[in-house]
């Protein structure tokens, strides 16, 4: 009896399978503690600026790394809440299940500022302003056209600099732009352009003395002078070897400049002189005589009156006592 009653037990356990265990939920693989305030270099926000990730190795300074987008500009509040911070990370293809958030429930960020003032944005413009002038050639004088105002901008988290280069490559016969940009890791904040007022300048011939007419032009009474070319518009002789051999048209007081006009070759024919005249058509040359009724140098042109009909012909001084008439 005690046997059968034994086996039924037995049969009855075989039958009826023992109840299953639910498995305890998986903990979470990351932390994250949000701040609710965070001050933040750079122009690019990410997510370590708003938060620390636990526990620490290179899947924690992976994940503090990526980004949630640009940093608010100098003076703004951008707020990050919890729920966007999670999104960002479903986003870059994590489970949220992997993650326990604490802390705030949003952050508000603000960047960090620096001010950079006149005299860098100066200093970075005149190098390339100057690399651009060398390239052109000249003697040229600039000075800051108007003045910069004080740029707020983010620091960054690793590089900063000024970066200049000279609008269009080139500058005008008066003026130019530099553009300078912040560059913040690599990436442009802000272009600052500065402006130049540029004076150009060369070398012209000079009166140093009163010179009268018809005096020839030499070291003794004339001298190259530095002028600006806005007030030496026309044509200026711009060394002495280019007077040298020239006379001056008409008397110059002290200190005023040689134009090309106010010089000639050494007279040839004076007034007066009695030359011969060769007048030529093809090649037909007939020579007759004149008077010369003006002054003439070397290729300039000569009123002679014919003295045979008193006829008034027009010719080219070509050398002394000659005068050539072309038909």
């Amino acid at each position: 009896m005690f046997a059968f009653a034994a086996a039924a037990l037995l049969t009855a356990f075989a039958q009826d399978p023992a109840p299953q265990v639910e498995p305890s939920p998986k903990a979470p693989a990351f932390e994250i503690e949000l701040r609710s305030n965070a001050l933040v270099r750079g122009l690019r926000l990410t997510l370590g600026d708003l938060a620390d990730v636990q526990p620490a190795g290179q899947d924690a300074a992976t994940i503090a790394n990526i980004q949630l987008g640009t940093a608010p500009t100098p003076g703004a509040i951008r707020t990050i809440t919890r729920n966007e911070f999670l999104q960002t990370l479903v986003a870059n293809g994590y489970s949220p299940t992997a993650f326990k958030i604490r802390g705030a429930v949003e952050t508000a960020v603000q960047s960090m500022v620096i001010s950079i003032g006149q005299a860098e944005f100066v200093d970075a413009a005149k190098i390339a302003l100057d690399a651009v002038l060398t390239q052109e050639g000249g003697d040229v004088e600039y000075e800051l056209a108007a003045p910069i105002r004080i740029q707020q901008v983010q620091p960054g988290r690793k590089t900063q600099e000024l970066r200049a280069r000279v609008r269009g490559g080139a500058t005008s016969p008066s003026s130019a732009v530099v553009d300078v940009e912040v560059m913040v890791d690599g990436e442009t904040a802000k272009t600052v352009p500065v402006q130049w007022k540029l004076s150009r300048f060369h070398s012209v011939l000079k009166a140093s003395q009163a010179i009268q007419a018809g005096m020839p032009l030499s070291p003794d009474n004339c001298a190259l002078s530095r002028e600006r070319v806005s007030q030496t518009t026309g044509l200026y002789l711009t060394s002495m070897d280019q007077a040298l051999g020239l006379i001056t048209k008409r008397s110059m007081q002290p200190n005023q400049l040689v134009m090309l006009s106010d010089t000639g070759q050494p007279a040839l024919i004076h007034r007066g002189d009695i030359v011969t005249v060769v007048l030529t058509k093809g090649r037909v040359k007939i020579e007759t005589r004149g008077v010369a009724n003006n002054d003439a140098g070397r290729g300039e042109t000569v009123m002679v009156t014919s003295a045979a009909n008193r006829t008034q012909l027009t010719g080219v001084a070509e050398a002394s006592g000659t005068v050539v008439v072309r038909n």
